[in-house]
């Protein structure tokens, strides 16, 4: 068979330690240092520098810590030299109660011989020390015959040791003391220790405290929501002004118009070009962007808390003085164009927007938020200016300010960018009629080799209790061990992946199930994925699934909020769709509280047959 070849070690960058306790009597400890393998011109040094600690009845850690201090019971030192990377150690057994002043000691031996030169006389003994003990292993046939042996296995010279004996004989005082510091530091050192039940020191650690800050919302006179969170853990800030809109503020003459007017408004403003805007955040290790989405559009600024209000002049700038260059927006147009063409290639998100288009018409949720090649043309710098002053208003948006901030502070310097801000027209979503009854299939051809199917249903909007159960339906039926990955993919071998998602809005969305395939076996997919939704009608999710469920959407909630950015900007938008601020603090108790009954029921008023599209994608 072939040789196994085994990876280096990653380098150590941190000390190490492991303290265990067993029914024993004595305590008994090792510290270890990485060091080269047998071949470097290092290990001689090292070995004479182990030889020194802990060879024999005149080694220092005899001498002064077992005999004058009278802390262990032995110790020793040693090096351990493998063909790869070895190790150096220092070990010691002691008597319980010494062990804290024993590891200690041990180290203070070691310190002293990186700051003082070790005696020439001193030096001279521990070489003949070392000599006399690597030779005596000789003594008999058996003893040459393994030294003959260690020098072939190890490095293939059969005359090794004793060029490695002459190498010793060169060792002066200070490359002992090179080699000491060069390699036994702090971050390449491991303690290892095993003592009597009950032994181990008591640790004291200094407690870092953070005090937590709520969340505190201000309102302005012309409408703007500020939210304010101190955090002083790093030194930074997050900024998120949000704003409703997106898709449900576009028709089909304009689709596209939120994403590319967004987009624009960090890209030249009347006082800075793009060029500049980008130039100065940067410069101060910040970022800013700019999105486009279903239910809202915003920018999202980062920087130092130094830079604080650098960042806030650059969004206010942004935001209340965008100039939508022409050559800017022919850019991001053409950035546009290629999403789409992207979409033809990407079967799964392609067939997403097919069924989204079926589900809702050409309203609402029915558009894509990339637009279609039709608007993105026609539209010009003008209508992107008017459709800013019509959405980019105080009192359609909130201003999420989290970080290392002073909460008075931040919102006096608000106040004075953006009081002058002018309110203009409330936003209000529109009312959609909904496409007729019925299930629908429709399909679309692309030039691949798989095949891909979306059931879609009419779901539920953020407002909706059920969108509780609705997500945990559809987190149940998308892990490896889900029904629908056992069933379809595992038990009937039909998919190359499977899947379902809820997605609720800011008006009623949707709920889907998804699934990979070949041509071939397209038809019963789709039939499986009609069964699969029929038996969530009938039955809800098992005890297990359920609890799954529960743990891991609540685990994934729970991480998105440990970042402050995730937090702002989840905070800020439950602020703008009139959720309140507060409410993802109350999810995790929503999601727990979700019983099988209302699984069923959610499952029963959602998963209609009479009311789905199933979109497919084929060669």
């Amino acid at each position: 068979s072939p040789p196994v070849l085994l990876p280096n070690e990653p380098r150590q960058t941190a000390p190490r330690e492991v303290i265990e306790e067993a029914p024993i009597q004595l305590g008994h400890f090792h510290y270890s240092w990485h060091v080269p393998d047998v071949r470097h011109p290092d290990m001689p040094a090292l070995d004479v520098l182990a030889t020194l600690l802990g060879n024999g009845r005149s080694s220092r850690l005899y001498q002064n810590v077992r005999e004058k201090k009278g802390l262990v019971n032995s110790a020793d030192a040693w090096t351990y030299t493998p063909t790869q990377s070895g190790l150096f150690g220092m070990s010691a057994v002691v008597n319980a109660d010494k062990f804290d002043g024993a590891r200690k000691a041990l180290l203070e031996e070691l310190d002293q011989l990186k700051s003082a030169q070790v005696e020439a006389a001193e030096l001279n003994k521990v070489m003949k020390q070392f000599i006399s003990a690597t030779l005596a292993t000789r003594k008999t046939m058996e003893g040459q015959a393994q030294n003959l042996g260690d020098c072939w296995i190890s490095v293939n010279d059969l005359d090794f040791s004793d060029r490695y004996l002459e190498s010793v004989k060169r060792v002066k005082p200070r490359d002992v003391c090179r080699v000491a510091t060069e390699y036994l530091h702090e971050d390449n050192r491991t303690l290892y220790a095993l003592l009597p039940t009950g032994a181990t020191p008591v640790v004291t650690r200094a407690a870092v405290k953070h005090t937590q800050h709520p969340i505190q919302k201000f309102e302005l006179p012309n409408g703007l929501r500020l939210l304010v969170k101190e955090d002083h853990r790093l030194p930074f800030v997050q900024m998120r002004a949000l704003f409703q809109g997106g898709v449900l503020a576009e028709k089909i003459g304009n689709s596209g118009i939120t994403q590319l007017m967004a987009k624009l408004l960090v890209k030249g403003t009347a006082n800075r070009t793009g060029q500049q805007i980008a130039e100065q955040i940067e410069s101060v290790g910040g970022g800013i962007d700019a999105y486009g989405g279903n239910n809202s559009f915003g920018v999202s600024l980062e920087v130092l808390s130094g830079d604080t209000l650098l960042g806030l002049e650059l969004l206010a700038d942004v935001l209340l003085q965008p100039s939508f260059p022409e050559a800017a927006l022919e850019r991001q147009r053409v950035v546009q164009h290629a999403a789409l063409k992207a979409q033809l290639d990407k079967l799964l998100q392609g067939t997403f927007r097919l069924m989204r288009e079926t589900l809702f018409g050409g309203q609402g949720y029915g558009l894509d938020t990339l637009g279609t090649e039709a608007s993105l043309d026609k539209m010009c710098a003008g209508d992107l200016a008017a459709f800013h002053q019509k959405f980019a208003v105080p009192n359609n948006a909130v201003l999420a300010i989290f970080g290392d901030i002073k909460t008075n502070d931040i919102r006096a310097e608000v106040e004075k960018a953006f009081g002058l801000w002018p309110a203009g027209n409330e936003f209000r979503a529109p009312k959609h009629i909904p496409p007729g009854e019925g299930m629908r299939r429709v399909e679309q051809v692309r030039d691949k080799e798989q095949a891909v199917a979306v059931l879609g249903y009419r779901g539920c909007s953020f407002f909706d209790e059920d969108r509780y159960a609705l997500e945990l339906i559809g987190e149940a039926c998308s892990d490896l061990g889900s029904r629908l990955f056992l069933r379809i993919r595992e038990e009937l071998g039909l998919a190359y992946y499977v899947g379902a998602q809820s997605y609720p809005g800011f008006t009623e969305g949707h709920f889907s199930f998804y699934a990979g395939t070949s041509p071939e076996q397209l038809e019963q997919v789709e039939k499986e994925l009609l069964a699969e939704a029929a038996k969530l009608r009938q039955d809800g999710l098992t005890d297990d699934e359920l609890r799954r469920a529960k743990a891991k959407i609540i685990g994934q909630k729970k991480i998105s909020r440990q970042d402050l950015g995730g937090l702002a900007t989840m905070s800020g938008l439950d602020e703008l769709y009139g959720l309140g601020f507060q409410s993802s603090e109350k999810d995790d108790e929503k999601y727990e509280s979700i019983t099988k009954a209302q699984i069923e029921a959610a499952a029963q008023k959602y998963l209609r047959p009479g009311q789905c599209v199933m979109a497919v994608t084929h060669p």
